[in-house]
């Protein structure tokens, strides 16, 4: 392999690190052998950020390490799972410690049951009768199952859904995979997240530089607006460019309002969002960017604000406008079309919501503008 082939190679097990950050031969085997294959360089990449790569067995993990007890991440998905179910998946594998070999369903349900029954947790008790927490359950072992901790081996959803709608039955079997399992319940990972930042004026600069980093890497954007030292960025954004293409293969996008990695779909599918698709909650959210930017109040940094209520007005104009081509969903439920538009544009980093209602368009969303949408109607068929 030449040298430029292993340095891509390199870089495509790095972020698909970042994408699934826990990694086993069942959750995705072409990126476990990427990563063992140049694990030295991914965990030095790892290092720059102040990350970790932590391997037991032939699972690997990245590990986010806090820095002032807190991560960079990217917007919430949409589709993120609630505190209730992420509350079960920590019961699920505190309960995983106990099993070897295959486990069913209903019977870590039971244990469940029994671990939340002890006095003194904060955690609400588990109630397996109740169809609610058992549907809850059943996601948590979802979860789970993602990042490769549980293995399912029943292939039979019509158990799962007789378990989790009328509580009878095994619900499915599983395999536990203890090395996924000792990586996600580290101990490691509470102990650096609570571990003293020492108030150096060294440390201060070195972590400036980190975050920087983390957060051109890490996130859609990185804005001006939102950067306290951003002089100290602006300054800095030819090294900054140089350090991002070496970790990813990308390259940084520089603009007035601040910078954009941008990663290239054939090098790097996992990390590219597979955004707008053909689906009416997508293009709705496009067309809603861009009559919000035409509604609302553009600032100097590129920003446009719109209060609740004129965000009902473009809710309004884009129905009048287009109604005939909305889903079911959104022409008969009042809220779906805010609420899709919102989901997506807020998932991409696009758009910022307020408790009030209001809307903060932010200048990225200005790549999406004027979109023109086209609507075939597909329920035609050629003579």
């Amino acid at each position: 392999m030449s040298t430029s082939a292993a340095v891509r190679d390199a870089q495509r097990a790095f972020t698909g690190l970042l994408e699934r950050p826990l990694v086993t031969p069942s959750t995705d085997p072409e990126l476990l052998r990427l990563v063992h294959r140049h694990l030295q360089a991914v965990s030095d990449t790892a290092r720059r950020l102040g990350y970790r790569v932590q391997r037991v067995g032939r699972a690997v993990r990245l590990i986010r390490v806090p820095i002032d007890a807190a991560v960079t991440a990217p917007p919430r998905p949409h589709d993120a799972p609630a505190r209730r179910v992420l509350s079960l998946v920590c019961c699920l594998a505190a309960c995983c410690e106990e099993i070897s070999g295959a486990v069913t369903l209903q019977r870590l349900s039971d244990m469940v049951r029994d671990l939340l029954a002890a006095p003194g947790l904060s955690v609400t008790g588990y109630d397996p009768d109740e169809r609610a927490q058992r549907k809850a359950l059943r996601d948590a072992a979802k979860v789970l199952d993602t990042w490769g901790v549980l293995r399912r081996r029943t292939s039979d959803d019509a158990m799962l859904d007789e378990w989790t709608e009328r509580g009878s039955g095994p619900g499915a079997g599983y395999d536990v995979d203890r090395d996924a399992l000792l990586l996600m319940t580290s101990p490691d990972i509470l102990e650096l997240a609570l571990a003293d930042v020492p108030d150096e004026p060294e440390h201060t600069g070195t972590t400036r530089t980190v975050l920087h980093l983390r957060a051109l890497i890490e996130t859609p954007a990185v804005l001006y607006a939102d950067v306290p030292d951003a002089d100290e960025l602006r300054a800095g954004r030819g090294r900054r460019a140089n350090d991002v293409a070496r970790m990813t293969g990308g390259r940084l996008e520089v603009r007035t309002e601040g910078m954009v990695l941008v990663l290239t779909d054939d090098e790097h599918r996992a990390t590219v969002a597979d955004w707008p698709r053909a689906r009416a909650a997508d293009w709705v959210a496009l067309l809603m960017a861009d009559l919000a930017g035409q509604h609302g109040t553009r600032a100097a940094d590129g920003t446009v604000a719109l209060t609740s209520a004129q965000v009902d007005e473009v809710v309004e104009d884009l129905t009048a406008w287009r109604g005939d081509y909305l889903n079911k969903a959104q022409k008969t439920v009042p809220g779906t079309v805010r609420a899709d538009a919102e989901a997506g544009l807020g998932e991409l980093g696009l758009l910022r919501v307020a408790a009030d209602g209001s809307w903060t368009l932010l200048s990225v969303a200005g790549r999406y503008r004027a979109p023109g949408v086209t609507i075939t109607d597909t329920t035609r068929r050629h003579a």
